[in-house]
């Protein structure tokens, strides 16, 4: 609570004496932040004032004041710039992550197709947000990646990989919507191209859990085109920085923003050029920044509540289908839901069932009721060792009595057989009569013994 409020009577002072500082000759940012001594960070907030080149001696109307209303001072020194990337047409080569991502995702190279001056740029897309208005996914990342300067127009392609890395028109994936450079946000969005899928992810971080506001000392992570994976701490709130835009914009001052350090036991650095745009997340994948300047010493980006409402988007979170019920509309292969276990699973993609083995086919032939009731297959293999244990293999059940029914049939066979037995003395020969010596001994047909 006593830290809650020391941040903000430290933010108000600040907040009163901005202007003065960045006036003065060499100042190139104003934040609040913990203060350093001998180059290690304390645990004092203190209005921080950073500047070109640390002097022994300056004139006294460029002092900086030890101390503003009570709140300590601090003297850094750091020069900001933007964190992009260009390249001369004639000498494109790929410079770092040049991967062609499909679906499209977050932390990978992006840049306009158009050359400016004859070079092309490129940056980081952040993340994918969804646009307010329509509710389509768009691509988020900076105004000075995807528009460079005063000349952009909407509908500007964008391509994923960047020109710079390697992709062509061909490699298009989308066209540039809006865009906004203002007093707060450095930020773009384009459009994704039909037939081109898209995932709310970032490559080495994964899914977005959506967002969260940014406090002093959070431990966050980001992943850019250039420098990939890296870890860091929130080292200063409410910055004021001066940025070097170049030709046609000059030196814009941003106000609000946030400076992160590299957590060094796991990376030299945070960020580097060609890793603007990038999306700073905090260990549960919520975005908290959208990366796009900084030193090899200290990365500043927008807040990501300001850049979702100038740019009038919502960070697209990843969603993942949850089933209420073991199996409810889950998929199987992607291809049919189900309710309960096994309601209406296929067998290899044809036969729905209801219970464990209900309707169940056969080797795709046979529908049987209940485990191993009538199995074809069993009974046509094995008749007489199906007779004497009528089940299937592992049937748990107990084996059905069919001895009165054996015995009736053993009793048919033995009365059958002895029917057949008797028809052995059908007539003796003997008793046969001899036709030749007979009535018909005349007959012109039968004149002939070998005719008998």
């Amino acid at each position: 609570m006593f830290q809650d409020v020391l941040l903000a009577a430290t933010l108000d002072a600040k907040q009163q004496i901005e202007e003065t500082l960045l006036k003065i000759p060499g100042v190139t940012a104003v934040d609040v932040g913990y203060k350093y001594v001998n180059g290690v960070a304390t645990s004092e907030l203190s209005i921080r004032v950073h500047v070109e080149k640390k002097k022994k001696s300056v004139p006294e109307k460029e002092k900086i004041p030890t101390e503003i209303n009570g709140i300590k001072t601090d003297v850094i020194e750091g020069t900001y710039e933007l964190h992009s990337v260009s390249a001369v047409v004639a000498e494109l080569r790929p410079q770092a992550d040049a991967t062609r991502y499909r679906p499209v995702i977050g932390g990978t190279s992006i840049g306009p197709n158009r050359a400016i001056g004859g070079r092309v740029y490129t940056g980081t897309l952040g993340c994918m947000v969804k646009d307010n208005v329509t509710g389509k996914h768009l691509m988020l990342s900076n105004f000075h990646v995807m528009c460079v300067d005063n000349t952009w127009s909407v509908g500007d392609q964008m391509n994923q990989p960047s020109r710079v890395d390697g992709g062509t028109a061909a490699d298009n994936v989308g066209r540039l919507v809006r865009a906004v450079l203002s007093s707060k946000v450095d930020g773009a969005v384009a459009s994704v191209k039909t037939g081109i899928l898209t995932e709310c992810k970032i490559a080495e971080i994964g899914a977005v859990k959506g967002t969260n506001n940014a406090t002093l000392g959070m431990a966050v992570r980001k992943r850019g085109r250039t420098t990939g994976l890296s870890y860091g701490f929130i080292d200063g709130l409410s910055v004021s920085v001066n940025i070097n835009y170049g030709t046609g914009i000059g030196v814009r001052t941003l106000r609000n923003q946030i400076s992160i350090v590299p957590d060094t036991s796991k990376n030299p650095s945070f960020s580097a050029s060609g890793d603007s745009g990038s999306a700073i997340v905090d260990n549960g994948n919520k975005v908290v920044g959208l990366l796009f300047g900084g030193n090899e010493v200290r990365t500043i980006a927008n807040f990501i509540g300001d850049v979702e409402r100038e740019l009038n988007v919502k960070v697209c979170k990843h969603v993942v289908i949850k089933a209420k019920e073991i199996g409810d509309k889950l998929p199987s292969e992607g291809k049919y839901p189900i309710k309960e276990i096994g309601d209406k699973l296929p067998f290899e993609g044809k036969h729905p069932i209801k219970e464990i083995g209900d309707k169940l086919p056969f080797e795709g032939k046979h529908p049987i009721k209940e485990i191993g009731d009538k199995n074809p297959k069993e009974i046509f293999e094995n008749p007489k060792g199906f007779l004497e244990n009528p089940r299937l293999p592992n049937d748990p059940r107990v084996p059905i009595d069919l001895s009165p029914i054996i015995r009736n049939l053993e009793d048919k066979i033995a009365e059958l057989s002895q029917t057949v037995g008797a028809l052995n003395v059908f007539i003796s020969q003997s008793l046969r009569p001899e036709l030749y010596n007979g009535d018909l001994d005349d007959d012109d047909d039968y004149d002939n013994e070998d005719d008998i």
